[in-house]
């Protein structure tokens, strides 16, 4: 079979790019392809193919990696393109958690919803809308992996623009099911039937079953006295090292009775109620993921990928990790099928969420691409909560289309979060967010 290009945009991400290429390189089928690590800073993108090379003596896959600082040389005739970039980087994520800080808005995360998801959104729409088109010329077939956040936005831009299939991934799901596993002692997370829709860092389980017994029945029963903190108080962190308490969860699944994503630093940022009071924020146990704390995280994986670099390998380097970008590309490649948890555009998977809006369900993936699996309509206590960040979500992609300012300060007021200010205040901080981040903004919102 030919050898696959695969092309990892933000290939000198030391974050992303090790483990998936290091998984690609395990799976049978795609271990052989030409790996291309794009990235504007060629010497982190180096720093990584040198650490895969070493890995690749023990794992001998026959890929070929390369690396270039060239958009067009690195997509030209790719079968597969992963995205794992932020524009403007830590500096500009510093924007987006100290403006809003400004306005009593303390974002824990900043990356996907309130004004720093929407500020995200804008600083990498350009880089997105480029690169789509980039795509579309030089691999106009390529299937397109979105790991970027704001998932659900810049995901929108992709799958409007590219003419492959378009998916955007997260781990998020997986926390949710880790518990499971752990909690009720399976053997694999595959024991547990799941069902679940909603958006990206916003998705609900709405009926959970394993060796025949209703575990989310079980689970309303145990938590009507306990929280899910108490009920498992081992904190696992989630795939980048973060950690969450869970006690955002548990109220909202006490209020609900269906099973909310149990990452706090992420669900909490839809409700302004845990992010704008203080008092808050200690009685639900929420935490603050400071840049402070990325960079120290950024330059601790530098300094294992240079240890990496002289031949001492940890670990997990020589196994698979639980992301599925690999199981994907490779159900793809061969004509298999494969069911994992993707972000789509709603095609009608969730009954009461607007067309069109991109959703975090389950999806069917095959030789033709990506195929939503139907879920139904999400609960009424669910969607009155998720329905009005889909279309704030949709408002914002489109006001980035058009260059529209005023209809993107427009979609920043709609957002839940911003509920606490008043209208000049908000428009205030849409400004200074957009002045923070002028230089990669589409002419018409600079």
């Amino acid at each position: 079979m030919k050898r696959k290009k695969i092309v990892i945009v933000g290939g000198g991400s030391n974050a992303w790019a090790p483990a998936l290429v290091k998984d690609m390189m395990l799976t049978e089928g795609i271990s052989n392809s030409e790996f291309v690590l794009y990235d504007l800073r060629r010497s982190a993108a180096e720093l990584v193919a040198a650490a895969l090379a070493q890995a690749d003596r023990k794992i001998r896959s026959g890929a070929r990696v390369v690396v270039t600082d060239r958009r067009a040389a690195a997509l030209d005739g790719a079968d597969y393109v992963i995205i794992a970039i932020s524009t403007g980087g830590l500096d500009s994520m510093a924007h987006d958690l100290a403006i809003p800080q400004k306005y009593g808005i303390y974002h824990t995360v900043g990356d996907t919803s309130g004004p720093g998801g929407w500020a995200r959104l804008m600083r990498n729409f350009e880089v997105f809308r480029d690169l789509a088109e980039e795509i579309n010329r030089r691999a106009p077939g390529a299937v397109v992996l979105n790991y970027t956040n704001p998932m659900t936005t810049l995901t929108t831009v992709l799958a409007r623009l590219c003419k492959g299939p378009v998916v955007g991934l997260c781990h998020g799901l997986f926390e949710n099911l880790a518990f499971l596993k752990q909690f009720y002692r399976l053997e694999r997370e595959e024991e547990a039937a799941v069902q679940y829709a909603g958006l990206n860092h916003f998705f609900w389980m709405t009926a959970i079953r394993a060796r025949g017994r209703d575990l989310l029945a079980d689970l309303r029963r145990r938590i009507a006295a306990r929280s899910m903190t108490d009920l498992l108080r081992e904190s696992a962190p989630d795939p980048m090292g973060f950690t969450s308490k869970r006690e955002v969860a548990t109220e909202l699944f006490r209020e609900t009775g269906v099973l909310p994503y149990l990452g706090d630093r992420h669900t909490c940022e839809f409700f302004a109620q845990y992010i704008t009071r203080r008092a808050n924020m200690r009685k639900y146990r929420i935490v603050r993921t400071a840049v402070a704390l990325r960079r120290r995280q950024f330059a601790k994986r530098e300094r294992v990928l240079r240890r990496m670099a002289r031949g001492r390998l940890p670990d997990w380097m020589r196994t698979r990790s639980r992301e599925t970008a690999a199981n994907i590309i490779q159900a793809h490649a061969l004509g298999r099928v494969f069911i994992d948890v993707g972000n789509v555009p709603n095609v009608g998977q969730i009954a009461n969420l607007p067309l069109g809006t991109v959703v975090e369900t389950a999806v069917r993936v095959d030789a033709n691409g990506f195929s939503p699996i139907a879920f139904g309509a999400l609960p009424e206590k669910v969607v009155g909560y998720v329905e009005p960040y889909a279309r704030v979500f949709n408002l914002s992609v489109e006001a980035c289309f058009r260059g529209d300012r005023e209809l993107a300060l427009h979609a920043l007021r709609l957002d839940p979060v911003t509920s606490l200010l008043n209208s000049a205040r908000t428009r205030e901080m849409g400004l200074r967010l957009l002045a923070a981040h002028r230089r990669f903004l589409p002419r018409g919102l600079r």
